[in-house]
């Protein structure tokens, strides 16, 4: 049995890189720098949370870490969309330069 897929069935064909207009250009790179800064944010969560001192209160599984990480990805998702640090609109900035 044959199952094969063509990837181009799930692209559009008509959103190739030289078609985009130079505002839909801008917009994809404006959510690139948002959620290069959600990234950022996320990593600087993970790492205060590793700085400070177990309680001792609850048990660390598996389930809450996964939880935590899902937890601090959408915190960082949504500060970066709605209460941006600032890192998103400098590296759009500096990229939209060139």
């Amino acid at each position: 049995m044959n199952l094969y897929v063509d990837p181009r069935m799930y692209t559009d064909q008509s959103n190739t890189l030289t078609d985009t207009s130079s505002s839909q250009h801008g917009r994809r790179l404006e959510k690139t720098c948002e959620e290069f800064e959600a990234v950022m944010v996320q990593m600087m969560f993970k790492a205060m949370r590793s700085a400070q001192p177990e309680s001792g209160l609850l048990e660390k599984d598996t389930a809450g870490e996964v939880y935590q990480e899902l937890f601090d990805g959408e915190v960082a998702r949504e500060m970066a969309h709605n209460q941006s640090m600032g890192i998103g609109a400098k590296l759009y900035e500096q990229l939209a330069k060139e």
